[in-house]
């Protein structure tokens, strides 16, 4: 009896899902937002004219060279990737408080991924922040795990680390 053999080779391919770091928000980021800020009044989102850091945020979209490779989309107080590394997107916007002195009038605010009710709640908020000259931090080639950096421009700044379900802001 002769057998013929019937090779079977079977590929298993392991998907990853990556998470994007980046510094444009989804429709659906905006929208939450937009809706944070109907229930706070008194606030805005902070712009690059609030930063005055044009040459930076210009340097930032350019690129350093080397391993810092050009952030074409680079906004200073937008971020956005997986900054409790879970898998899911989250987003970080910075707004300012009109009431306050414009020296600590910067809020930053983080939502958790996935967006899964019509307001989600932040899941982290620090106030009383000057962000002048500074910006939002994320990504290579920081080392992985990557975390959301708050500070100025080329310097260490502060780590959002993630705490159970929230973070806490740490200067190290």
């Amino acid at each position: 009896m002769v057998r013929t053999g019937v090779s079977v080779i079977c590929c298993f391919v392991l998907v990853v899902a990556t998470v994007d770091a980046g510094h444009t928000l989804t429709a659906r980021q905006s929208g939450v937002v937009a809706t944070w800020l109907t229930t706070h009044s008194g606030f805005r989102v902070a712009t690059s004219a609030d930063c005055a850091c044009a040459e930076d945020i210009a340097q930032m979209r350019k690129g350093f060279g080397g391993r810092w490779k050009p952030v074409r989309d680079y906004a200073p107080y937008v971020a956005t990737g997986d900054f409790n590394g879970d898998g899911h997107s989250d987003f970080a916007v910075v707004v300012v408080d009109a009431s306050r002195p414009r020296e600590h009038s910067f809020v930053l605010i983080v939502f958790n991924g996935p967006l899964q009710s019509a307001i989600p709640p932040a899941t982290f908020t620090q106030r009383d922040l000057d962000l002048r000259g500074k910006g939002l931090f994320f990504g290579a080639p920081r080392p992985k795990p990557h975390r959301l950096v708050v500070g100025a421009f080329e310097s260490e700044g502060a780590i959002l680390q993630p705490v159970g379900p929230s973070y806490r802001l740490t200067h190290e």
